[in-house]
Parts: C-alpha cells; structure tokens; sequence
C-alpha cells in the first residue's frame, strides 16, 4: 500500500478559502458537509453579498430572466420597434381619419357662383290696383335682387355658408357661359336666377283677364347647376349644404309675405299652390354618376394597381435569379475555346428588371381595366373609349414601377415595403378622390404633387367627362412620374452591377493569389 502523504492545512476563516476555478465553481475547503453555493459568473459573486437584503420584488426581478424568454428579448431594441411601429399606426390612423374629419367645417373653402339674370316685373297684364301691392313687398326691385340681396349680405347667415362670387354684374354672361364655367373648374357650382324669375311670380296672380288657373302657372325656380363628376362625395357635402340653405330662403320669403301688411289681400288674389311653395330650387348635374360604385373605381383602381405594383417589385427584385448579373464575368471560355455565356452589359441588366416588371404589370392592368367594362350601367364618356381607358391605367401601372423600382433601389428589398406602403395611403388620402382637398387640412394639397392624384382625374375624365379640357396634364405628369424615377433607377442600378460585378472579380484575384501561394 503506497504511503501517504499529509499535508497540513491551516485553519482560516471559511470565507477567505474560496477559490475560483477555470470553468468559474467556486470550491470549498472546507468540510464536505457545508454547503457550497454555485454561481455563474464572477458578478454573481460580488452581488451576492447583496441577496440576504433583496425585498421579495427586488428578488422577482432578478428570477424573471431566469424564468421567462420575455425579459431577455424586450430590450433597447424591443423599445425602439415598439416606438417606430407606433409611429406608422399614428401616421395611418391620421391620415385617413384626417382627412376625412369633419368637411362641412371646410365648406366655406368651396367658391359658388351667384348669377342674378331677372329682368324684372312686367306689370303689363297684372290688375292696376294690385301693382302698387307688389311694388311694397318686393321694395319696388326684382324678385331675384331680393334673393341677391339675402346671399350676398355679408353680416347674413346664407353668405356664411360657402364663398359666393356674385358675377351678376358681369351682363356678357348667359346660362352657357355659366355652364363653360363649371365645366372647366372654375367654380364648384352656379346659382342662376333666370330671366323670367319675377314674371313667373306673377302667374300666381290675377290678370285683366281674369284669376289665374293651374294653366297658366309658372314655377318661380333659380337653378344649381353643379359637376358631379368631378367630385361624388364633396358634391354630396356641397348639394345638401346648398339646398338646405336655399329651402331656409324660400321659407324665409314666404315667412315674410304672411307677416307683411298685405297678407290678407295676396291669400285672396295669390293662386292657393302658391302658398305650398312660393320659391324653390331645381338642380342641374354636369357629368352625373349613374352607378355610385364607378365613382368607386376611379380611386379603387389605383389602389389594386400599386398594391400590385409593390407585389410585382418584390417578386421580380427579390425571387428572380441574379445570376445574370455575374453571368460571363470571369471567364467567357468553354472548354472548346468557344465563348460560353455572353457578358450583358450592365445597363441591359437594370433594364431587364423593369422589362420583367413591365410585363407583370400589363398582365395586372387586363384583370383590373376589365373588371369595370363588364358592369352593368358601365359609363364611358363619348370623348373616349375603352382604349384610351386602358392605355391610361396601363401608364399609371408604369408609374407605380418606376416608383418602387427606385424605392428598392435605395431601401433595399426588404426595406422599402412600409415606406410604400405609407406613400400609397399619403398619395390615396390626398388625391381629392375620396374627398377634394379643400374639405381636409390644408397639409393634404400635397397630393397635387402626386401621381395618384392625376390618375384619379384622369378616370373621372375618361368616365364622366369632367374637366377633360385638363386632361392632357394629366398625361404629362403620369408621363413624367414614369420617366424621371425610372431615369434615376437605371443609373444607379447600372452602377450597383458593376460594383458587384467588380467585387466577383476581387474575390476571384484573391482565390486565385491565395492558391499560387501554395
């Protein structure tokens, strides 16, 4: 049996026996009977002098990383996606509900053209002792200045409705020029008193030939006339802003004539339909839109066609094979000495990808154009075609690629999704295709810089003829939305296939001096 040797150890205190060994266990020498702790790391050991005074919420705390992944991955970083996610939900949640918040606070934003044309009374054929009658109540003037008088008083609730322009002195102008008016967007809608607005009163009167009969009656009616083309849903606003308004008038006047001295005498001579309605309104539509879900689509549209345009980025970028931009780089000889791949120019590279896009893109614009001319009550104004309609959604389509084409570019394939995203919901919200910016905050006239907002013009044309004299504008920035991004894109892309093209050739220098050396 092999001696043993004893060593002697002497006693000191416990604490001051610990030793650290290199896989961090702290070991004991003393008895096998006392307890050892086992810790971690060294910081463990310095804190844990600490852990006798934890209180018990100090102590869940420390045990939380211990028992749950969620406290390891909920840090800085966590803080900071939690912050920029945030910001998008504001910034969709805003621009949406901003820009359709409240537009009857905007309405004033709105020009209306008034036209007084009355010519007058002609009291030619009225009964002679009942003239000085109507002289009193209508103050010796025209009925339709009377109407004039109540719109354009400044200090009246009527003039604070919407901004009238009282053109009435302007006499060169007739119903056509008013209408050649709205045609053109130069107001969003005309009040016309006609000719014959003060003689149509006096139908409800007696004449020297006697009290008049349902016969000879005649509406005593001014005109709005109002492009529903050009903006649904704000005409919708404007149309029952104005009648209400316009019924509050007529009320008014009839309210004035049963209180006025001659009361008595105008329910004995007056027709007794008179006193249903004295005064009223007709409506005129410009461009009217027979099926609400057109209008729909002159928005819509768009927004399937970018949202296919942001599916066909990423496909053609991301899933496409890239081998062809390195295809031909190194080494452009067979086996035989014949060349095998052809080196494409770097240029023809960038243009491929938008070649490839291009194609996605047509495939898309057939599905989406058709889906509108197969409706039932279809609308296509007689100025165009289906053609045309076509061609027009198929360049907007082309816009949209240039766009994201050049977004990819610079964010990264995986990086310019959500800022796609928020451009399209910028570019939809302020189009004026929902609502016309004028009945939204005043940051939302940026969409007049967009595609989007030309796009949505240029089907309203093309459906109900609105304002087609502007529709060659919106040819030319659709055109030039397709043009410079797409410019911009080729350039750099050309420049980012030659750099990796270089990189390839590097790399390929350094394999080769690498292997020499050995």
């Amino acid at each position: 049996m092999a001696e043993q040797t004893q060593t002697h150890v002497p006693m000191v205190p416990l604490e001051e026996t610990a030793v650290v060994t290199e896989n961090n266990t702290i070991h004991s020498s003393a008895s096998s009977t006392t307890p050892v702790r086992q810790f971690d790391t060294i910081d463990d050991i310095n804190n844990d002098d600490d852990t006798s005074n934890d209180s018990p919420l100090r102590s869940i705390k420390r045990s939380l990383p211990q028992l749950f992944v969620f406290p390891h991955l909920f840090r800085r970083h966590a803080w900071v996606l939690l912050i920029l996610t945030t910001v998008v939900m504001i910034t969709y949640i805003w621009l949406y509900l901003g820009s359709l918040w409240s537009p009857l606070t905007r309405v004033k934003n709105f020009n209306i053209v008034f036209y007084n044309g009355d010519t007058g009374f002609d009291y030619s054929n009225t009964p002679a002792q009942l003239v000085p009658l109507f002289q009193a109540i209508t103050s010796n003037s025209s009925l339709g200045s009377l109407v004039e008088k109540q719109i354009m008083n400044h200090q009246g609730a009527l003039n604070q409705v919407v901004t009238w322009i009282d053109r009435t002195n302007e006499g060169n102008l007739d119903r056509d020029a008013l209408l050649n008016i709205i045609e053109v967007g130069g107001a969003w809608g005309v009040i016309y008193i006609p000719s014959n607005f003060s003689n149509n009163m006096l139908s409800y009167a007696p004449t020297n030939s006697g009290p008049a009969t349902a016969a000879s009656l005649k509406p005593v009616q001014f005109e709005y006339i109002y492009d529903q083309g050009r903006a649904y849903g704000t005409h919708s606003i404007l149309e029952k802003v104005i009648s209400k308004s316009m019924s509050a008038l007529t009320m008014g006047f009839e309210s004035g004539l049963l209180n006025s001295s001659a009361n008595q005498t105008l329910l004995q001579t007056m027709h007794p339909s008179f006193w249903l309605q004295a005064m009223s309104m007709s409506e005129t539509i410009m461009h009217p839109v027979l099926v609400y879900g057109q209008n729909f689509a002159c928005y819509i549209t768009f927004v399937v066609l970018y949202i296919g345009a942001i599916l066909t980025v990423t496909t053609t970028t991301k899933f496409l094979p890239n081998t062809v931009e390195t295809l031909g780089v190194l080494d452009n000889i067979d086996g035989s000495g014949k060349p095998s791949t052809t080196k494409f120019p770097a240029i023809r590279i960038a243009w491929a990808r938008h070649a490839v896009g291009f194609v996605f893109s047509t495939f898309h614009v057939i599905f989406i154009w058709m889906v509108p001319q197969v409706m039932s009550s279809h609308q296509l104004y007689e100025k165009y075609n289906a053609g045309i309609a076509f061609a027009f959604i198929w360049l907007v389509g082309k816009s949209f690629n240039s766009i994201l084409f050049l977004f990819v570019q610079l964010l990264t394939v995986d990086g310019f999704q959500i800022p796609a995203t928020l451009f399209m919901i910028l570019m939809l919200t302020s189009s004026g295709g929902i609502l016309d910016w004028r009945a939204m905050p005043g940051f939302f006239r940026i969409g007049k810089a967009f595609p989007f907002t030309y796009a949505v013009n240029g089907m309203k044309a093309i459906y109900f003829g609105s304002r087609t004299d502007k529709m060659w504008i919106n040819w030319v920035v659709i055109a030039a939305w397709t043009v410079v991004p797409l410019t911009i894109h080729i350039i750099l892309a050309r420049s980012d296939v030659r750099l990796r093209r270089e990189a390839l050739r590097q790399q390929s220098r350094t394999k080769s001096a690498a292997s020499s050396e050995l």
